[in-house]
């Protein structure tokens, strides 16, 4: 009667962490413009104030709420990914996207890799913000671990662009099996750019070798510049 959350709610999900990644922008803006001093000197005055201008909680919570955003929608494409994998799911499409099912693996394997990427990132979204752990003799008993919280979102990005690559590879795979098939202006283009770096799977092959070469289209923006061209500029959080 309805289509799954996954696919229903994606504009609502997506929204929700563009908006998220948009306040973390405003955040550091704010900081690199503002001053870690400490202590501040007023020599006019003949003052100084010691303070906590140094103090990295104002970067450590956006960069936790970037890592769960980004984890959120890697989530979101390995849901709709199993919706194409699964055949009592995809409506008609063979299971794992491959014409020889039980003989082929098709697509499956990639979906494995998806789910351990997935699970890394989830682990990595346990904040860092909440981390702190006391030093110098108590006298710095509150830290940001903001450090932490950097080097987690890194990592939850480098590993959601080869989830989403995987789904892009499986729509492609899908389309395959829908033609003819009339697709919007976007979604030509970006068919168009998954061919370019991926094939179509027929037989089982090695996946790293696409899975990787797809994965640098997607995160150099070439992927989004060629939809781009097509459908004109996208909303950024700019």
């Amino acid at each position: 009667m309805q289509d799954a959350y996954s696919l229903r709610s994606t504009p609502q999900v997506v929204g929700a962490a563009r908006d998220a990644l948009k306040w973390a922008r405003d955040m550091f803006q704010i900081e690199l413009n503002g001053v870690g001093d400490n202590p501040v000197f007023f020599p006019d005055d003949q003052v100084y104030l010691t303070g906590a201008n140094f103090q990295g909680t104002p970067l450590a919570v956006p960069l936790d709420t970037i890592g769960s955003s980004v984890t959120m929608i890697a989530v979101l494409a390995e849901r709709r990914t199993n919706r194409l994998l699964n055949r009592n799911l995809s409506v008609g499409l063979p299971a794992f996207l491959t014409r020889g099912a039980g003989m082929f693996s098709g697509l499956m394997l990639a979906q494995y890799t998806q789910g351990m990427l997935i699970c890394e990132d989830r682990i990595l979204s346990a904040p860092a913000a909440v981390g702190s752990i006391p030093a110098a003799a108590d006298q710095e008993d509150f830290v940001s671990m903001a450090f932490t919280a950097a080097l987690k979102a890194r990592q939850i990005l480098d590993n959601a662009w080869y989830v989403l690559a995987i789904e892009l590879m499986a729509g492609a795979q899908a389309v395959e099996f829908r033609k003819p098939l009339k697709l919007g202006k976007g979604t030509e283009a970006a068919y168009g750019v998954v061919r370019k770096h991926v094939a179509k799977l027929e037989e089982d092959r090695p996946l790293h070798y696409d899975i990787n070469r797809l994965t640098d289209a997607v995160r150099s923006g070439e992927l989004a510049t060629e939809v781009e061209k097509a459908v004109g500029p996208l909303a950024t959080t700019r």
